[in-house]
């Protein structure tokens, strides 16, 4: 008799995870809500459990981004809040965030690092931007453009042939002989063209053409790096400091350009370039946790993390790969179905699957211009 209750559980748990991909009212997200409940104080912090209960830049502008996507103007309100009071000392649109927050040496919470993070500045003012136009409140919209302004004095430089680049923080990513480290999952596509438009006054249409012109060489082994380097000349190189690999960071720039090759012309050209990553995730039936960014190869690796199934959903749905995007969804649910009954989830892989199987499953899209398509809106 414990067996077969035990299987009447379990068949009602998968029952209830299939329907949970696809239900919910309008203006409803039930995955982004799990999600809060675990990950979100009520005060607006996004905790990485996994890491000593650490707080970071990134974590916020996510959470900013979920909770526009679903419809939630309050808890939108104490993530920015939160943001502001904790990561830039109360002054969000005059400092720019720092990207580290935690329990210190001494004991005491608090910033840890201030050094700013570029990809979480640039999110924040995303999100900023389009939750002024699409909840009608200019004040958020004002916020996003001094944002803007500030990212663009302290994290872009002009880099001679390499053009306008992206640093991924104010601090530590101008090395010597004018080389420069930059990370290509900070450059989502749609955000790009997006803010081109919005602040066509900015370098951020610069940016995105000096990306396009190194990406043949970025991607030359079809797939993308965590970091790299490139020099003045328009030169790339892998990382002098750092184990030269496509891992973490990487596995978001194949999410970014799924998302918007159908819409996107230069996406477009980004999936063919990146196309042999699918072949990589087929030949171990999971994305690889690792690969060598020269040579194309997978990296030795002890598992492949759940997020990245959920990353690459876009990825492999814009290549058509149906029976790959198949077994990720099969990946997703098992794991689901063990965190129903127990198991703990990380902050980093479900970011990743919000972003990913929330776009999957259409509770947001972008358009051609890179705004933000909520399923409550549209």
């Amino acid at each position: 008799m414990r067996i077969h209750a035990w299987l009447g559980i379990l068949l009602l748990a998968v029952s209830m995870e299939c329907l949970g991909e696809n239900s919910g009212r309008e203006g409803q997200w039930p995955a982004w809500d799990t999600f809060a409940e675990r990950f979100v104080q009520g005060d607006g912090r996004v905790i990485d459990l996994t890491f000593d209960g650490k707080s970071t830049s990134e974590g916020q502008s996510y959470g900013l981004f979920f909770a526009l996507v679903a419809n939630q103007p309050a808890k939108f309100q104490s993530i920015l809040d939160w943001t502001s009071n904790n990561l830039a000392d109360g002054q969000l649109g005059e400092k720019l965030p720092g990207w580290l927050w935690g329990k210190r040496d001494d004991g005491v919470w608090g910033i840890k690092d201030r050094n700013a993070a570029s990809d979480a500045d640039l999110w924040i003012a995303y999100a900023l931007l389009e939750a002024g136009r699409l909840w009608s409140r200019p004040e958020y919209a004002a916020l996003g453009k001094k944002m803007l302004r500030l990212i663009a004095e302290a994290e872009v430089v002009d880099a001679g042939r390499a053009g306008k680049l992206l640093l991924p923080a104010p601090v530590g990513f101008e090395l010597a002989s004018h080389r420069y480290r930059i990370n290509p999952s900070y450059l989502p596509g749609f955000q790009f063209k997006y803010l081109s438009q919005t602040d066509p006054k900015g370098p951020w249409a610069d940016i995105w053409t000096s990306h396009m012109r190194l990406a043949p060489k970025i991607f030359a082994a079809g797939v993308a790096p965590d970091n790299l380097v490139v020099d003045a000349k328009g030169m790339t190189m892998p990382d002098t400091e750092r184990a030269p690999y496509g891992s973490y960071d990487a596995i978001r720039v194949y999410m970014w350009v799924g998302m918007g090759a159908s819409v996107l012309e230069d996406d477009k050209t980004l999936l063919r370039l990146l196309a042999p990553y699918a072949k990589l995730t087929r030949s171990l039936g999971q994305p690889p946790e690792r690969v060598d960014p020269s040579t194309g190869k997978i990296l030795k690796a002890d598992y492949s993390p759940i997020g990245f199934s959920g990353a690459l959903l876009p990825f492999l749905s814009a290549l058509g790969e149906e029976d790959l995007l198949a077994e990720q969804r099969s990946r997703l649910r098992k794991d689901a179905l063990q965190a129903k009954f127990g198991r703990a989830t990380h902050y980093f892989d479900q970011a990743l699957i919000l972003f990913g199987q929330g776009w999957a499953d259409g509770y947001y899209r972008f358009d051609a211009q890179g705004q933000l398509l909520p399923k409550w809106k549209f």
